[in-house]
């Protein structure tokens, strides 16, 4: 096979199939480890399962707008709601790391935060058990079935796209436009909030990327790698963000108080001169391959 064909895109009748089969792939992923979670309650088994469910919902809304009307938001809104319910014990479980192994070995035993993010960790495990029980995987299901079964050239035409690849080509465009925009300010200290959205903006692009590697047979290992590392710090300036409300919602000593609250303040500083040095040495620039 020549260099020239090895390049040439899938068929569209493979493309829509593939992206069918990527969809209903994900949304089964996640139905697998949610059986999973409620069997075993352990935390990995949760963190995996709330990355799934993040990963399902970014195949949701690239093919959104190509799938019937109906349910469909209500699938999009009870998803959504499972994310952000296991989101609290993902913070507890890497605050309980953070803190603990900054905590002075001389009262390491009395800690008064480690006690309270412990009971606090408590609290969270019951309330995904019960959002688990709650989430209506049978009824969603059906509601996923039928939207695969929707998506079809009909569907794309009404999105005035002459092809699917066409239409990812698109998204990918707006979908980097809001990093691009957001790059510019990201490393002023006080301009925390753009670096939440610019994290945000680069997992989802991160996410486009690894749902049409799969449709369209294409290597982005290089960009996934490069999104990875810009994610991978952004997520733990916004860990620092989450541990400090966590901090002020917990009833500690004022000495302890204030030196978790140095503790946290040096280590924000630390990451934001290493995402300054990454966006000096590898800048993130726009990317699709042909």
């Amino acid at each position: 096979m020549t260099a020239k064909a090895a390049r040439l895109w899938p068929d569209s009748a493979t493309i829509l199939e593939r992206s069918k089969g990527v969809f209903f792939a994900q949304w089964e992923e996640l139905l697998r480890l949610k059986r999973l979670a409620m069997k075993t309650s352990d935390p990995d088994d949760i963190h995996d399962l709330r990355v799934a469910s993040r990963r399902f919902r970014a195949a949701l809304e690239l093919f959104y707008p190509l799938v019937p009307k109906g349910p469909k938001t209500e699938l999009r809104k009870n998803v959504r709601n499972l994310t952000r319910s296991l989101g609290g014990l993902r913070n507890v479980d890497e605050a309980l790391v953070f803190f603990q192994s900054r905590v002075p070995i001389n009262v390491s035993s009395d800690c008064k935060l480690t006690f309270e993010l412990s009971e606090l960790r408590s609290r969270e495990l019951k309330r995904i058990e019960k959002a688990l029980k709650t989430f209506q995987h049978k009824h969603l299901d059906q509601i996923v079935r039928k939207m695969v079964a929707g998506i079809n050239e009909a569907s794309i035409t009404e999105q005035k796209s002459i092809s699917l690849l066409a239409y990812f080509s698109d998204v990918s465009i707006r979908q980097y436009m809001p990093i691009h925009q957001l790059l510019a300010g990201s490393t002023v200290p006080e301009h925390r909030a753009s670096r939440h959205a610019l994290r945000i903006a680069i997992k989802k692009w991160r996410y486009f990327f690894e749902i049409v590697a799969r449709i369209l047979n294409r290597d982005y290992t290089p960009v996934l790698a490069q999104l990875k590392e810009y994610q991978s710090i952004l997520g733990r300036m916004n860990d620092i963000a989450e541990f400090e409300v966590l901090l002020n919602n917990l009833k500690l000593p004022l000495a302890e108080l204030k030196y978790f609250e140095d503790t946290l303040l040096a280590e924000d500083t630390n990451l934001l001169k290493s995402f300054t040095q990454l966006l000096e040495q590898k800048p993130l620039t726009y990317t699709f391959l042909i």
